[in-house]
């Protein structure tokens, strides 16, 4: 019955949202043309659409004369008043929440999700997961495990809810999609991050998990090393079909527990075997037959990526796509790399070479118009009511599909710190890091740099080991970094040589330090699955509040610690 479901679904998805995205891709002029006209039309009477002369446009020249690009800071005043329940503000249709999102640092942004941008934002995944299905039919045989969070953090004085979109999309999920789906939506509620993954993992230990979807590989990371730290507990609670009375549970979680657990001693007794042969309870012992994950794969995952084959094994990895709350900007259709093909049949876009960005009058791009090779910030158009919105992101034209530009994230804008002039890039150190971590064969679980305002400035880097490290091999992996550094970038190198910029200072972190900090990003309101620990920070501030167990000095013998970083 299942398997029939399944077929039925993948045979409407192809002939319509597939179809539809297979069209456009052979003429990506005339698709993009298409949406903005629709979403123009669409919401020429508002108070937004008025002001900025809606009704008088008919091309992308128009649009671009009419509308200016913007910021949140410049929309951020007509979301307020839809969040105070003022209509037709932004869009004609009311929203039917707003999405908040998970930067790094600064205040949350609230985005407006309407059903139409919901039609748009499903249409892409209607895409997605038919072709990965397509290429991993033996997946729609087992359990999908996609975790997702809490879609109601709090409600506007209006009454309208706030929070993720991924729970939101989990709570309008039809009855028989939830068929295939390991964890009920009471799951995405739970605050505490020790207790949502303990749940996570009992409800998913009790099938046979043939597809794992997440948009942060840290997460499945963080999923495994849990595993690994409660197996006993969790053994025993399956066989029992319970959840132990330590884990604390809010009520709607608790009495999904109780429906959805069953007594499993045999299948706690056969996972019991698996961790006595391999020393240890990973994801790949207890879910063997996984066809295929789903994740992110660009900017600064590839660190999470090496630990992430570790513990789930060899199953292929596709990227998820390029997609933030603001909108979803790419699909991937192949396992290859971290691209995907620009999602043309959702939104609108427009793209500004990087060397642009802060003239003028910058030059603007539509999807026809791109150079392979070349980055991009990107302007998003969508049903949310962001218009030609400027979301400091940067992509790379990497490839093209069809006609279809494909363009893989780089990174964000922001990403760059510059004490002295160095102009350093998060993709810098991101690649700086992974050519020193395989070189040296270091075990890291994760890594922060940031600046540090002294006499002479310098950076601090800030890891938390994966395994049993000595100080000389961090005062080697400080050295080896610092000289990565100066050949990813002249100007670092320049600044070091000159003695404007201090020697680099390597702080290793006490474990669970990124744990701690995703838990408290989470009790914030953050997203938990979209919260990034960012590989370069450009605030002096960043990671001064963690406790620092050994500093590491080029200059210096090691510094026993127990304070905070400094």
């Amino acid at each position: 019955m299942r398997e029939q479901i399944l077929k039925s679904a993948q045979l409407l998805w192809r002939f319509t949202h597939v179809r539809r995205f297979e069209d456009a891709v052979r003429a990506p002029r005339a698709a993009q043309e298409q949406k903005l006209r629709a979403i123009v039309a669409a919401n020429r009477d508002t108070v937004y659409g008025r002001e900025h002369g809606f009704g008088g446009i008919r091309t992308v020249a128009d649009f671009r004369r009419q509308v200016p690009i913007n910021d949140y800071e410049r929309l951020e005043p007509y979301v307020q008043r839809s969040m105070r329940g003022e209509r037709h503000v932004l869009t004609r249709e009311a929203p039917l929440m707003f999405a908040v999102t998970s930067g790094t640092t600064g205040k949350s942004k609230f985005i407006p999700v309407t059903p139409s941008y919901l039609a748009e934002y499903n249409h892409a995944v209607h895409v997605h997961t038919w072709r990965l299905l397509a290429d991993y039919p033996e997946a729609g045989g087992g359990t999908f495990l996609i975790p997702s969070s809490c879609d109601v953090e709090g409600h506007t004085e209006a009454g309208i809810p706030y929070g993720a979109i991924s729970g939101f999309l989990t709570r309008q999920q039809p009855s028989f999609v939830r068929t295939f789906y390991a964890l009920p939506y009471e799951v995405a509620r739970i605050k505490s991050v020790e207790a949502k993954y303990y749940l996570t993992l009992l409800l998913a230990l009790q099938h046979d998990i043939r597809l794992a979807v997440s948009v942060n590989p840290s997460s499945l990371v963080l999923l495994a090393e849990k595993m690994q730290a409660h197996a006993e507990r969790l053994l025993a609670d399956l066989g029992a079909g319970r959840v132990s009375a330590e884990v604390a549970l809010p009520q709607p979680a608790a009495e999904a527990a109780r429906r959805l657990l069953r007594p499993q001693p045999e299948r706690a007794r056969q996972l019991a075997a698996a961790a006595e042969r391999h020393g240890a309870l990973t994801p790949k012992h207890a879910w063997p037959d996984l066809k295929v994950i789903s994740c992110w794969k660009g900017g600064t995952m590839p660190l999470y990526l090496q630990r992430l084959r570790r513990f789930w094994g060899e199953a292929p990895v596709r990227d998820l796509g390029y997609m933030a709350s603001e909108g979803r900007g790419s699909i991937p259709l192949v396992d290859a790399g971290a691209a995907g093909v620009l999602a043309l049949t959702t939104h609108f876009f427009e793209f500004v070479p990087v060397d642009e960005i802060d003239a003028e009058q910058p030059t603007c791009l539509t999807a026809d118009e791109l150079v392979s090779n070349r980055e991009y910030y990107v302007l998003f158009t969508t049903s949310s009511g962001l218009y030609r919105y400027h979301i400091n992101d940067i992509v790379r034209v990497v490839d093209y599909y069809r006609e279809a530009p494909v363009i893989q994230f780089v990174r964000k804008g922001q990403g760059i710190s510059s004490v002295t002039g160095e102009k350093l890039t998060e993709s810098q150190v991101t690649a700086s890091l992974l050519d020193v971590v395989a070189a040296r064969k270091i075990d890291l679980k994760h890594f922060a740099m940031a600046p540090r305002w002294a006499a002479t400035p310098y950076y601090a880097l800030m890891v938390e080991p994966g395994g049993p490290t000595s100080a000389a091999e961090h005062r080697d992996f400080l050295r080896s970094m610092d000289q990565a550094l100066c050949e990813a970038n002249v100007e670092y190198q320049a600044k070091r040589e000159s003695e404007r910029l201090g020697r680099p200072v390597l702080q290793v972190v006490a474990p669970g330090t990124f744990d701690r900090y995703r838990q408290e990003r989470v009790s914030q309101g953050a997203p938990e699955a979209q919260v990034k620990i960012p590989h370069l920070s450009p605030k002096f501030e960043f990671g001064k509040q963690f406790e620092v167990v050994e500093e590491i000095r080029l200059d210096a013998t090691p510094v026993a610690g127990g304070g905070a970083g400094g």
